[in-house]
């Protein structure tokens, strides 16, 4: 019996976004087959190595961003954090360090959510029927091309010489 799914194919295809229904049509078998055989081949796939590099505390970091936490929440899951301000600086650091952002890349890439995989979904959010949907897909994809400014905040001393000036002068008589 010949196999019609070849592995290579299926997780290259599935890396580029492409739905299982069409995997499934390309292959000439049923979308049960694709999502059956893409759960065997993940739940085999070998640990990024780029983990290894890090610490237990950055790996615990990068595992709960990859599962869909935000930088502060990360880092409190991950790191015993005094109070909502350290975890934020903390968190701000280390999605800043370059070997975390390569395992975040690599542990989402082992799960299937490739850049590709990201970018289709959140395109058919923006194409949804559902304004609020849209519109709030719209705004992540902005935020995601850097198209809003940083928020600033400036502190500001001024003095103002109040002294009173005679206006008399000038009034109409």
């Amino acid at each position: 019996m010949t196999r019609k799914i070849n592995d290579e194919d299926l997780l290259r295809m599935a890396g580029e976004g492409i739905e299982q229904k069409e995997i499934a049509r390309r292959f000439g078998c049923a979308p049960p087959s694709i999502s059956k055989r893409l759960k065997q081949l993940r739940a085999v796939a070998v640990r990024p190595a780029v983990l290894d590099a890090l610490t237990p505390q950055q790996e615990r970091y990068v595992m709960e961003v990859a599962a869909g936490k935000n930088q502060t929440q990360a880092a409190l899951a991950a790191y015993e954090c005094g109070s909502l301000d350290s975890a934020k600086t903390l968190g701000s650091r280390l999605a800043k360090n370059e070997v975390i952002q390569e395992a975040i890349t690599a542990v989402m890439e082992t799960e299937g959510l490739t850049r590709g995989v990201l970018v289709k979904r959140l395109k058919d959010h923006v194409e949804g029927k559902d304004a609020s949907v849209s519109l709030k897909a719209v705004k992540t994809g902005l935020e995601l091309h850097d198209a809003f400014p940083a928020s600033k905040s400036v502190k500001m001393n001024i003095n103002v010489d109040a002294s009173p000036v005679d206006l008399s002068k000038y009034r109409n008589r």
